[in-house]
C-alpha cells in the first residue's frame, strides 16, 4: 500500500478543483459575453443548452468508459480537450473571430470534455 496516499489524493483534488472552477468561469463568461452581445434570452438559453447537454448525455456513457478504460488518460485526455477548444477559443477572438456560432460550438466541445473529466474523477478513486 502506498504511505503517500493522502498527499497524492490532495494533489489530484486540488488539481481537479482548479480546472473545474476555471472550466466554470470561461463558460459564465462565455455566457454573459452573449447576453451583453445579442441581448437575447433565446441565446442565452442556446448556450446554456450547449454548455450543459454534451455534458449531461456523456456522462451516462462515461462512467462505463472510466470503468473500462485508465482513468488517468481519460481525466489527462478531457482536460486537454477542454484546454485546447479555450485556447483555441482565445485564439481567434484575439483574430477578430467573434461568431456567436463559434461560442455555441466550443461551448459543446467543452461540455463534452466536462462529462467525461467529471466521471472519470467521481471514479478515479472509487
Amino acid at each position: 500500500m502506498d504511505i503517500n496516499w493522502t498527499k497524492k489524493t490532495a494533489l489530484f483534488l486540488i488539481g481537479q478543483t482548479i480546472t473545474l472552477f476555471g472550466s466554470m468561469l470561461v463558460q459564465y463568461s462565455i455566457s454573459w459575453h452573449i447576453t451583453l452581445t445579442t441581448k437575447s434570452g433565446l441565446m442565452l438559453t442556446i448556450i446554456t443548452i450547449c454548455g450543459f447537454a454534451p455534458q449531461i448525455l456523456i456522462s451516462l456513457f462515461a462512467g462505463v468508459w472510466a470503468d473500462r478504460y485508465d482513468r488517468k488518460k481519460l481525466i489527462i485526455l478531457s482536460d486537454s480537450m477542454i484546454a485546447l477548444s479555450t485556447a483555441v477559443l482565445a485564439v481567434l477572438f484575439t483574430l477578430g473571430y467573434d461568431m456567436i456560432w463559434l461560442l455555441f460550438v466550443i461551448s459543446a466541445v467543452r461540455s463534452v470534455g466536462s462529462g467525461y473529466s467529471n466521471t472519470g474523477c467521481q471514479r478515479f478513486y472509487a
